[in-house]
């Protein structure tokens, strides 16, 4: 049965809750990949879109360099790493930080991961050949969400407007920039802000899958490629 756009805010805030209980680490398996979770970090144990994203991100970008934003648990910037490529990270969140460094840490990955907003960190010279981020889908209307909501909920899209308008200096010539998102954005919006960056969206893949592993709410996930008009 359909449901609106507040049935589905509530839904999101509700796993948040779910994830927030946590106050140990604690380790799940990702297609036979353990991962450890810290509390208040973003959660692949509740949430379907990071473990759907790890298979995808991890096809496209094979042995080439990537920056992953919002890494949190570093999940899809571990995934992609392990099959070949070379990965760099960042994370608004200390927590996440920590908690990307000790997983790549646990399969002896050298991948560099900073603390801050976007690219801010990120040192002026780098480019990448893949710059990838699973975004907040909800355009969220508190300028004040707590560090592991804003990991759902983007303020104004201020975030995704940062994302795509300041890409280009760290993209690598005929670099990939790619935007994980779904059907319950505000795709209008996203195409808009996209456009306002000089880009068109390209869908690459898609495909319907439960928000939680105990929601009986579908969404679909999606992958955008960006190109410039």
């Amino acid at each position: 049965m359909p449901i609106d756009q507040k049935e589905w805010e509530q839904e999101v805030r509700d796993v948040f809750e779910k994830m927030k209980t946590h106050q140990e680490p604690y380790d799940i398996s990702v297609d036979g990949v353990d991962i450890t979770i810290l509390p208040n970090v973003f959660s692949p144990a509740y949430f379907t879109d990071s473990a759907w994203f790890t298979r995808h991100v991890s096809r496209i970008a094979k042995d080439k360099t990537l920056l992953e934003i919002g890494t949190g648990t570093g999940i899809v910037a571990l995934f992609v790493a392990l099959n070949g490529a070379t990965v760099t990270a960042t994370d608004i969140s200390p927590d996440a930080v920590e908690n990307a460094k000790l997983n790549f840490e646990k399969y002896g990955i050298d991948a560099s991961v900073y603390l801050g907003n976007m690219y801010e960190p990120i040192p002026t010279d780098s480019q990448f050949d893949i710059i990838f981020w699973n975004h907040p889908f909800n355009k969220g209307d508190n300028p004040d969400e707590e560090i592991l909501l804003q990991s759902g909920f983007d303020y104004n899209y201020n975030s995704l407007k940062q994302y795509l308008g300041n890409a280009e200096r760290f993209l690598k010539p005929n670099g990939q920039l790619l935007l994980g998102t779904g059907n319950f954005a505000k795709l209008d919006e996203v195409e808009k802000i996209a456009s306002e960056a000089g880009y068109e969206m390209e869908l690459l893949v898609k495909e319907d899958m439960p928000l939680a592993a105990s929601s009986e709410i579908d969404n679909d996930y999606r992958i955008y490629s960006f190109f410039k008009n």
